[in-house]
C-alpha cells in the first residue's frame, strides 16, 4: 500500500486556494461515536467495543453532492489468546464520495460510498504486528444546520477492514 499517494490525492483535492473553498461549500468537523469490530473468533474476554473519534473536511460541490476526507480512529480491540492478553488499534484516512438529500434549509440526509486505507497494529502478546490495506466504506446519515455555518451531524459507517467494523458519531461541522 502506498499511503503517499493517498494523502496526496487528500491534499490535491484539500489544497486548492480560499476563493474556491467559498465558491464551492467547503466545510469541516470532528466527530466521537462508538466503533464495534467483528474480530473476536478465537478470542476470550473479547472487548471489541470502543469509543471512536475522527476529523473530517470536504465540498459540498452542489446541494446534493459532496466529497469528503476524513482522518479516522476506530479505537482498539482486546481480550484473551491461549491465556496471553492482546490487543490491536486501527486506524485510517478515508475518502468518500458523499449524495444528500436536502429536506428543507436546514435538515439534510445522506449516504456515502467511499475507500478508506488502514492500518492495524497489535499489542500485548500481538506487538509487532502491522498489517494494513485499501477498502471498501459506506454509511448513512444525516445533518442539521442551525446557521449557514454550523450544524450537528450524526451517521452510521461501515468499513470492510479485513473483519467488519461499524461506527456509530455525532459531532459538528462548520462551513467557510
Amino acid at each position: 500500500m502506498n499511503k503517499t499517494k493517498l494523502i496526496g490525492a487528500i491534499l490535491l483535492t484539500l489544497g486548492m486556494t480560499g476563493t474556491a473553498l467559498a465558491q464551492n461549500g467547503f466545510y469541516a468537523g470532528a466527530s466521537i461515536g462508538q466503533a464495534t469490530i467483528d474480530a473476536c473468533d478465537g478470542v476470550t474476554s473479547c472487548d471489541d467495543d470502543d469509543t471512536s473519534w475522527k476529523i473530517f473536511g470536504g465540498w459540498e460541490l452542489n446541494r446534493n453532492i459532496a466529497i469528503e476526507a476524513a482522518w479516522v480512529d476506530l479505537g482498539e480491540i482486546s481480550g484473551t489468546i491461549g491465556g496471553s492478553a492482546v490487543s490491536a488499534e486501527t486506524d485510517g484516512w478515508t475518502l468518500a464520495g458523499k449524495g444528500m438529500l436536502p429536506l428543507n434549509q436546514q435538515f439534510d440526509v445522506f449516504g456515502k460510498l467511499g475507500m478508506i486505507m488502514w492500518d492495524v497494529e497489535g499489542g500485548g502478546a500481538a506487538s509487532g504486528i502491522d498489517d494494513d490495506g485499501t477498502d471498501l466504506i459506506y454509511g448513512i446519515g444525516a445533518q442539521y444546520m442551525f446557521t449557514d455555518q454550523f450544524g450537528i451531524v450524526g451517521e452510521w459507517e461501515w468499513y470492510d477492514i479485513d473483519n467488519d467494523v461499524d461506527l456509530f458519531s455525532i459531532g459538528v461541522l462548520t462551513r467557510f
